[in-house]
């Protein structure tokens, strides 16, 4: 086997690649939290507030299953 399919530094092949995938999700996770953002003072109408509550519960959603993910990795890496 050659040093490149055992990955660097005596890891197990494909752990590279989970350690690029936490640092993606680390990431994904950064900028969903940024868009949560409160809402607007002038919300207006109930249209506006309830696009807003449902953009919202979808960043949410979003933000829940990179957590998961992310908290999977970190177990399978031995970083939790």
């Amino acid at each position: 086997m050659n040093q490149s399919s055992m990955g660097r530094g005596g890891e197990r092949p494909g752990e590279d690649d989970r350690h690029a995938r936490l640092r993606d999700l680390d990431a994904s996770l950064e900028r969903l939290r940024a868009d949560l953002t409160p809402p607007p003072a002038d919300a207006g109408d109930n249209v506006d507030s309830g696009q807003y509550l449902a953009a919202r519960e979808e960043l949410e959603g979003q933000i829940e299953l990179l957590e998961y993910e992310r908290e999977r990795l970190r177990s399978e890496l031995g970083l939790s």
